[in-house]
């Protein structure tokens, strides 16, 4: 019974104090009725008081009439008592005074009777005070009379003495009922009000202990989830109002919470993205704000779009996922590993004692070279890391680091691929560099900065007839600029097709002032993949009488026809046009055995890595011998390049090339220069044929 009563009162206090609205609405409750309740108490005590005042009021009266009754009884009874004694002449005076004071005593009685009806027994009192005329004449007759008359004097004072005494009993009393009922208003009154003041104090400090806490804190959690921070754990508040925002507020973290994680997390590797990268290496600069060791790398798969060709995408993404586990797993904990791109992953780690940046990046590089293993087969890739060392010289903007180390990424590329290389200065100065020439190339091709010179290639069996066209760029400020700088730097900012048609059109217009010759023109990968280039290349020739077979276009292997469907048909086109196709820097790249299996090259030109080294080295040698005759194999020209001296000329002819071209044959000149240079090795051509057979004659004469 007891449990029963004491579960439900606990629910009811439930109900009412984990609900703000339930608990004002109590408060305000408790605090109107305290306040009717001093109302009806002070009312009724009032009304007590004005009753209780006006019996004290009555009683004090009574007192009053009391004392003067028993003074006119006793006046009364004292000049009773003079008349026996005083002279003839006299009497009637003495019967006056008697008659005036026995007129009092009746005036009082009348007044208390008037006064107080019901507080004494009038009837009897009647008796004792109404036969006044009988007491003065038995007073005046004198004799028995008048001592019977004394007895009733007596009695009457006696009675005036008991009223007296009765009326001051009952002021006395009715003075201490009005105390008493004034001293119950004021402690009822005043228990009331402290009862009040007592709810409203506990209500002031529910408010401010509980409630405006709770305010507070929903407030700050409103106004921390509103700047994003959605670490914060959301109170399980107690007020009944406040449960469902709590609510609504886990929730919207949560959902939160996904939509960041979507935003900050990479979908196929798990792992963080540019962005949350980007905070948390801020983060970490800033708790650690003296450099020590830590530095930021960027590495990315070489030639990843080949196994996405070859293998799909699905693997691709396997690929990445699997790459960053053991970039992550290699690394360890402390290391905080990013996919930044679609395979360019970044890496902000601090080096452990004992250890650099180059040995970690160098221990990465060996550690993903190792096959991955998928359903049944293996892919075997190699990535290429470039990272800088966080210094006071690079300040902690982690998105400049980054871009630095990006820098070492490119340089890594160029250096061959697999391996990592450190940013350095000069590797800023090359990238500032390449900006300048990007931005100067479109002025170059409008301000007559840019010229075309030639250089001769020559025949092994027969004189020079041909010239390959190379593009020359003399910069205001640069000087003289390498076509290695800026011809990838017109294929970054999107001007190959423009400088390529640039060098097309004056390469064609000088031909024509040479009927006799032939020109190798190098063409872009980006020129290959233009939409309506065979069409312009066949209308110049056109428009200059150029027939196509005089032109030999020259393509290097990173044009990648084995993989690009596009070229691989530019080719064929251009080919079946009558353009001859030649493989320029034959033997400088893995890729190159495959293009010649794709499609039949007209010409090889074996790189001048090759050719340079053959008279000092049996190996280089034996290398050069080996990719003549395979390119004699099937059938194509093969043109040393790089002829730097005399022997080179003897070995590579014995090799088998058909063709040379280097510095010990002939610089490249200027258009103007290449008629004269002509006519001179037709005239030296014409005295060598003269002196053989001079020779032939005096050898039959003899």
């Amino acid at each position: 019974m007891f449990g029963t009563v004491s579960k439900h009162a606990s629910r009811l206090l439930g109900l009412v104090f984990r609900s703000f609205e339930r608990r004002l609405i109590l408060a305000i409750s408790l605090i109107i009725a305290c306040t009717f309740g001093l109302q009806v108490v002070s009312q009724n005590r009032a009304l007590a008081l004005r009753r209780e005042s006006g019996e004290l009021q009555a009683t004090i009266s009574m007192a009053e009439h009391s004392a003067q009754l028993m003074k006119q009884v006793l006046r009364f009874r004292i000049e009773a008592n003079d008349m026996d004694g005083a002279p003839a002449g006299n009497a009637g005076q003495e019967v006056d005074a008697l008659t005036d004071a026995a007129m009092s005593i009746g005036e009082t009685v009348n007044a208390m009777r008037m006064d107080a009806p019901g507080m004494f027994d009038w009837t009897a009192q009647r008796n004792t005070f109404g036969n006044l005329d009988q007491v003065i004449a038995a007073v005046t007759a004198g004799g028995k009379a008048k001592r019977q008359a004394l007895e009733e004097v007596d009695h009457m004072l006696a009675s005036a003495v008991h009223l007296q005494e009765q009326a001051e009993r009952r002021r006395d009393r009715a003075y201490a009922n009005l105390e008493r009922s004034t001293r119950q208003w004021f402690e009822r009154v005043s228990t009331i009000g402290i009862v009040t003041l007592l709810l409203a104090a506990i209500i002031l400090w529910d408010l401010c202990s509980n409630i405006l806490p709770a305010l507070r804190r929903m407030h700050g959690a409103l106004r921390r989830l509103a700047d994003g921070d959605l670490d914060l754990a959301v109170e399980r508040f107690t007020l009944h109002e406040l449960r469902p925002l709590a609510h609504a507020l886990e929730t919207f973290r949560r959902n939160a919470l996904a939509v960041r994680d979507l935003a900050f997390t990479d979908p196929a590797t798990g792992l963080p993205n540019r962005r949350a990268f980007i905070d948390a290496a801020t983060r970490r600069m800033r708790d650690t704000a003296t450099p020590n060791g830590d530095f930021v790398a960027v590495f990315d798969i070489d030639r990843f779009k080949y196994v996405n060709d070859d293998y799909g995408h699905a693997v691709g993404d396997t690929l990445v996922q699997l790459i960053g586990e053991r970039a992550r797993t290699l690394l360890g904990d402390d290391a905080l590993v990013a996919r930044i791109g679609g395979d360019e992953f970044a890496v902000y780690l601090q080096c452990k004692d004992g250890e650099t940046p180059a040995t970690l990046c160098s221990r990465l590089a060996a550690e993903v070279r190792k096959p991955f293993d998928f359903d049944g087969f293996s892919i075997a890739v190699t990535i290429s890391l470039g990272y800088i060392e966080r210094s006071e010289g690079h300040g902690d903007d982690i998105t400049v680091l980054i871009s630095k180390a990006d820098l070492a990424l490119y340089a890594s590329k160029r250096g061959g691929r697999n391996r990592a290389t450190g940013f350095t200065g000069d590797l800023e100065e090359a990238r500032n560099l390449d900006r300048m020439l990007e931005r100067d190339l479109a002025r170059a091709l409008s301000s007559g900065e840019l010229r075309m010179v030639y250089q001769p290639i020559y025949a092994v069996s027969d004189h020079a007839s041909e010239v390959e066209a190379l593009v020359r760029w003399r910069h205001p400020e640069l000087g003289e600029v390498s076509p290695a700088k800026f011809i990838p730097a017109a294929e970054r900012s999107g001007r190959m097709p423009q400088l390529g048609a640039w060098i097309i059109e004056r390469a064609l217009s000088n031909l024509t002032q040479w009927p006799e010759l032939s020109m190798s023109i190098n063409l872009s990968p980006l020129q290959l993949q233009q939409d309506g280039f065979v069409a312009f290349l066949l209308e110049r020739c056109r428009m200059h009488a150029i027939l196509p077979h005089r032109i030999i276009l020259e393509v290097t292997e990173t044009v990648s026809i084995e993989r690009n469907t596009r070229a691989l048909l530019t080719l064929e086109l251009l080919r079946n046009a009558g353009f001859r196709i030649a493989l320029d820097d034959f033997g400088t790249g893995y890729s190159s055995l495959c293009m010649m299996k794709t499609f039949r090259f007209d010409r090889l030109k074996l790189d001048r890595s090759l050719v340079k080294d053959i008279e000092a080295d049996a190996t280089s040698r034996a290398v050069f011998d080996a990719a003549v005759q395979m390119a004699r194999q099937i059938g194509a020209e093969v043109v040393a390049e790089g002829v730097s001296e005399g022997l080179l000329v003897k070995s590579a002819s014995e090799a088998g090339c058909t063709h040379l071209q280097g510095f010990h044959l002939s610089m490249p000149v200027e258009a103007e220069a290449i008629e004269a240079l002509y006519a001179e090795s037709t005239k030296a051509l014409h005295a060598e044929a003269g002196e053989r057979a001079n020779k032939a004659r005096e050898s039959a004469a003899a």
